[in-house]
């Protein structure tokens, strides 16, 4: 039986919902050119909008080509414009034979070393070797616009974790080599997105570093628990199974409409039903889903000081005013610099984020996790 909710990849197809705000937004703004900074928490479904609108813009338009670069894992500069460099080629070229034909047309500065990977895309990396790196770096970032003006195409550049591009020793460097490049660029459209919202918004928000303005920031909106609870009802339903509006709103209550959560807790509770979901199964599987994320909690955590530890759990207990009295000497929250320093660190970290004027939890599992964890140790 195939399962109806789907968590730790892209949501596709069937289960992609909504998002029709987004991707129109999106779709209007890569169309006309204007490039996208798109923003968002983890996990709440940025590869996933991006993925089913460049599909949409391909389907509609047959001169659009996309090529797609995970920025997590680079390490380098060099590494980022090999891994550049070999997503523009697969994107824009639609065989390995003309793959190799555009390599010797288009790069001319750089002498690649090419490793097919053996699947169904035919897929492969380059392994750039640069002389010299400044006349390089210039050739690969302009390597996209350079086949769009060939080939009477309209690029579009997706770069997915942005932000960890800061991180890199050469950013500086590279950042700047990078705007002067794209700038300049008028048949080429580029999409950002990235998780770490202070470092997405101090890249492209802070009018002292080159990609200020640079286009379009978005940021990404929950999916509404109008359209969420339809699609649990009918995920049950298509395989035998069912559970109850109320129940289902509760799945969505209980995660605040997270989009991973809402797939992952769902499909614990349906994995767990016979025939029809219970509010036993649900507590039973939302242990389970706290559980199960713990690992990443903990790693989040583990970094924390004991001051940022107590800053948490205050917001935890509903705490609104963190510089009162009772509540710095209740929770040990330190003098009025540590917990200025902590409110803004917590926040930098994306672990917690102003809500009418009073601090949440960004992740409303994690801030399960904490409360069972801080109450356990109040109890010890």
């Amino acid at each position: 039986m195939k399962r109806p909710f789907v968590y730790g990849e892209l949501a596709e197809n069937e289960n992609f919902i909504d998002r029709i705000e987004d991707r129109k937004r999106l779709m209007t703004f890569l169309q006309n050119g204007v490039s996208v900074m798109l923003i968002s928490p983890r996990r709440w479904g940025k590869s996933s909008l991006v993925r089913q609108t460049m599909s949409e813009l391909m389907s509609a338009d047959k001169n659009v080509r996309v090529c797609y670069i995970d920025a997590f894992s680079v390490t380098s500069a060099s590494e980022f414009l090999s891994a550049f460099a070999s997503a523009v080629i697969e994107g824009t070229s639609s065989t390995i034979e003309k793959r190799f034909e555009d390599i010797k047309r288009f790069i001319n500065v750089i002498t690649p070393s090419i490793t097919i990977k053996d699947d169904a895309l035919n897929s492969f990396s380059l392994d750039l070797k640069m002389r010299p790196i400044e006349q390089s770096a210039q050739e690969i970032l302009r390597l996209p616009e350079t086949i769009a003006k060939a080939k009477n195409l309209h690029v579009i550049v997706c770069i997915d974790e942005f932000q960890q591009l800061a991180t890199l020793p050469d950013w500086k460097s590279l950042e700047g080599k990078m705007r002067s490049e794209w700038q300049l660029q008028h048949h080429t459209t580029y999409c950002f997105y990235g998780s770490k919202r202070h470092m997405m918004m101090d890249i492209f928000g802070n009018a002292n570093h080159p990609f200020y303005r640079f286009g379009q920031v978005l940021f990404l909106q929950k999916i509404g628990k109008e359209y969420w609870v339809p699609y649990i009802v009918e995920g049950f339903q298509k395989t035998g199974k069912s559970i109850s509006v109320p129940l289902a709103e509760r799945i969505c209550d209980t995660v605040q409409c997270h989009s991973w959560y809402v797939q992952q807790l769902s499909f614990f509770v349906w994995s767990a039903t016979d025939v029809i979901a219970t509010e036993e199964v649900f507590k039973e599987q939302l242990q389970m889903l706290i559980d199960t994320n713990a690992p990443m909690f903990i790693s989040d955590s583990e970094s924390l000081t004991p001051s940022q530890i107590g800053m948490l759990a205050a917001i935890s207990n509903g705490e609104t005013k963190l510089n009162a009295k009772a509540v710095v000497d209740r929770y040990t929250l330190g003098n009025q610099q540590t917990i200025t320093r902590n409110k803004q660190r917590l926040r930098e970290l994306d672990i917690v984020e102003i809500q009418d004027e009073r601090y949440v939890f960004v992740d409303a599992i994690y801030e399960l996790w904490f409360r069972q964890q801080y109450h356990r140790r109040l109890k010890n």
